[in-house]
């Protein structure tokens, strides 16, 4: 799975969306957008994306596609609306995609973008805010593994 940090040429978000239907039909993938404040690491979206792939395997997905359940998967949540708020892209000069096609320079032109180094930068307070995730908790675990936990228990809901 390729994750680029990106800052886009587009003047909307409507604009990103469109690219990124566009990206999916032309290359039959799934590609998604995400607010890279709070996403903690590449392993918050693999978890994510094998969650997703395994609840269509199993016909216990939310979404009717791939990119919704990746992101209501991403956000921890059953509820697609609350994935958006929580960990959807805000900002089009500092997107965070996900995506499983292509090379990255394809991914790139499609988007009409250029790499941001680095790829994570999540910001640990929104992070912990987002996700709810309490003082209380950090203490036991780090802010990595309470997000992963969220994510893996979202089928708990």
């Amino acid at each position: 799975m390729l994750c680029l940090r990106l800052a886009t040429r587009f003047s909307s978000m409507g604009e990103l969306i469109g690219a990124l239907v566009e990206l999916r039909r032309r290359e039959k993938c799934f590609a998604q957008a995400f607010d890279p404040a709070v996403i903690i690491s590449e392993r918050h979206l693999l978890l994510a994306y094998e969650n997703s792939r395994r609840a269509f395997e199993e016909k216990r997905n939310i979404a009717n596609c791939m990119d919704g359940e990746m992101m209501a998967r991403t956000g921890g949540t059953r509820k697609i609306k609350e994935a958006l708020a929580k960990v959807g892209a805000r900002d089009l000069k500092n997107v965070l995609v996900c995506a499983d096609c292509g090379r990255k320079a394809e991914v790139l032109k499609a988007l009409g973008a250029k790499e941001l180094k680095p790829t994570f930068v999540a910001d640990e307070k929104e992070v912990a805010k987002r996700f709810g995730i309490s003082a209380k908790m950090l203490k036991a675990y780090t802010l990595e593994q309470a997000v992963l936990e969220k994510v893996a228990m979202a089928d708990a809901e």
